[in-house]
């Protein structure tokens, strides 16, 4: 038998909340020289992949994985990051069997075309994909990959694609930074916990002494600190216990206006910088306004693209595991895994995590069957 059937979610490009399963039959016999047929093990889910599907138009999130337009137009499948095997290749140094880590489609099954390849991965080049940058293109080779731990898949399919963005954003604000204490919206979210730990850990390293300070809604302030990567966390309700004397720098990860414009009207002057990065709260009914906060946009992929090319591939991957490792420790208290299996309770997820009713402190590990 040389058919797979392909089980694939989609997702309303225009209203998220509807979803349907559609099954494509993909036939290995036909796979076209260099194709290469994936199959996915397993994926994380968070509120990261909401954002690429509300941003899917405006940043170009739903060229990555097309849908057959014949079978209903206005549909999208939503990104995410997880494990795959290659189930079968038309390209002479990928073989069957050997499993990855990258940006997959939330479906079962997916065929891409080769393109760079050498022995830590590969990349897709399918005429189909249209992608924002050759960063999402890449897929790691487990085997090749430092940072790759067995038991611990569950913690790098929820964190470490949010992690590669905290890492170097914590680069870019190391390089910028002149000492203004750092602002960190939706504390809670993976991609701040990781941001603030780094940034507060290498301050001795680095000789500075900002503060690393964390906003957070109320119920979450007590699990924010006992991660221990902040040296402050308030609520948003409590934002009068900024020092109105300080530099501050925010690093927004909710993308809700109403908070930075209430912090802008607080702090003055003395908001000295405003960097756009995420959208946990990516329905609220007031956006921010990059040009009234003078705010600029942090675009992860463009930065890894940068040092990658500086430090060379594996010597980036080498500095990221490490870097990794600490904040997985550091933080293994606070999350415990959750296993979701099927179609119902994938799409299930997808809507409590839409509606933001899902539980932050899962680490989701979801797969098809």
């Amino acid at each position: 038998m040389t058919t797979i059937s392909s089980q694939q979610i989609w997702v309303d490009q225009k209203d998220l909340s509807k979803t349907k399963v559609v099954n494509i039959e993909l036939d290995m016999e036909q796979l076209q020289p260099d194709e290469v047929l994936l199959e996915v093990e397993s994926f994380g889910f968070s509120a990261n992949n909401i954002t690429y599907a509300a941003f899917g138009f405006k940043m170009g999130y739903w060229g990555f994985f097309p849908t057959d337009t014949n079978e209903e137009p206005g549909f999208g499948i939503t990104p995410v990051w997880g494990f795959a095997k290659v189930k079968a290749s038309k390209h002479p140094k990928v073989k069957v069997g050997e499993k990855v880590f990258g940006y997959l489609p939330m479906a079962s099954h997916w065929v891409i075309q080769v393109g760079k390849e050498a022995a830590h991965g590969f990349s897709d080049i399918h005429p189909k994909r249209k992608s924002i940058s050759p960063v999402y293109d890449q897929y790691i080779r487990c085997s090749a990959d430092p940072g790759y731990v067995a038991d611990r898949e569950a913690w790098q399919l929820s964190f470490r694609p949010l992690y590669m963005t905290s890492f170097v954003l914590d680069d870019y604000v190391a390089e910028l930074s002149k000492g203004e204490s750092l602002i960190l919206s939706s504390a809670s979210s993976k991609t701040a916990l990781g941001t603030a730990q780094l940034l507060k850990d290498q301050k001795a390293a680095r000789g500075v002494d900002y503060k690393v300070i964390g906003l957070t809604s109320a119920s979450n302030v007590d699990l924010v600190t006992a991660t221990d990567c902040y040296d402050q966390v308030i609520s948003y309700e409590e934002l009068t216990l900024l020092d109105k004397q300080q530099k501050y720098w925010l690093l927004d990860f909710a993308a809700k206006g109403s908070l930075i414009s209430e912090l802008s009207q607080l702090l003055g002057n003395n908001l000295v910088k405003v960097t756009l990065i995420g959208a946990t709260d990516w329905n609220a009914s007031e956006k921010p306004n990059p040009k009234l906060h003078d705010a600029e946009i942090f675009f992860a992929p463009a930065r890894v693209k940068l040092r990658q090319s500086e430090w060379g591939h594996q010597a980036f991957l080498e500095k990221y595991s490490n870097a990794w490792q600490a904040f997985a420790t550091k933080i293994k208290d606070q999350f415990f895994v959750k296993h979701v299996i099927g179609n119902e309770d994938i799409i299930q997820l997808y809507l409590a995590t839409l509606n933001g009713k899902a539980d932050t402190k899962a680490l989701n590990v979801l797969s098809f069957e």
